[in-house]
């Protein structure tokens, strides 16, 4: 009997310090994406926008709910899923287009380095980020599947691309491949996800979708 007891109280006490220890790495992973995004503006060139630091701001709030109230580990867990998607997308999208700028103007060796490595780490810093909401999410199981959602966030997915390239007036390879990787997917699966969710962490992940696509608009 003493024995289940105190099986149990382990197990209780590992589900809450996990996700606060999730948590600490999901600041330290904004932190490290605002770091980057401060370097190439410092260089006066492109590479860091009002949207990434709404992004990195709002992942970190997002870790320091889980650091503090960790009962929310799902919803919490599924917003910072997508919000590291985007920053991961970001980051990856950087990276080509400081090669670009060199190949355009030169950029010293030392400053490319510099900038690229930041721009990486940014991508992997979202990367970390999201594998950490992914895990926390599926932890505790997936709910009867809603085809419809799954339908939405593959046409998002597809068809936002296409649709701002026309918009912008640029729809070659390139021009979609970033606005796939810095919008559509995470949007797309952020969607799609809610169809394997429930109550409180389906609700979480439209309003990230959709507090996303605000940050952008609004930036």
């Amino acid at each position: 009997m003493c024995l289940v007891v105190v099986t149990v109280d382990v197990v209780e006490v590992s589900r809450a310090t996990a996700p606060r220890l999730a948590g600490c790495v999901v600041i330290l992973a904004a932190a490290f994406a605002a770091a980057a995004a401060a370097v190439p503006g410092r260089l006066g060139l492109p590479g860091s926008s009002s949207a990434i630091w709404a992004l990195a701001a709002a992942l970190a709030v997002a870790g320091l709910v889980l650091v503090v109230r960790p009962l929310f580990v799902r919803p919490v867990a599924v917003v910072i899923a997508i919000l590291g998607g985007q920053l991961a997308g970001h980051g990856l999208v950087a990276v080509r287009d400081w090669f670009n700028i060199n190949g355009a103007v030169g950029i010293a060796s030392h400053d490319l380095a510099t900038v690229v490595t930041f721009a990486a780490g940014m991508a992997v810093g979202g990367a970390v980020a999201t594998c950490v909401g992914v895990g926390l999410s599926w932890r505790d199981g997936l709910a009867r599947p809603r085809p419809w959602w799954v339908v939405a966030g593959v046409l998002v997915t597809v068809a936002l691309p296409p649709m701002v390239g026309v918009t912008i007036g640029d729809s070659d390879l390139t021009t979609l491949g970033q606005v796939a990787l810095m919008y559509a997917i995470p949007w797309g699966a952020g969607l799609a996800v809610t169809g394997w969710l429930d109550g409180p962490a389906s609700t979480a992940a439209r309003t990230a979708v959709v507090g996303s696509v605000l940050i952008v608009v609004l930036s």
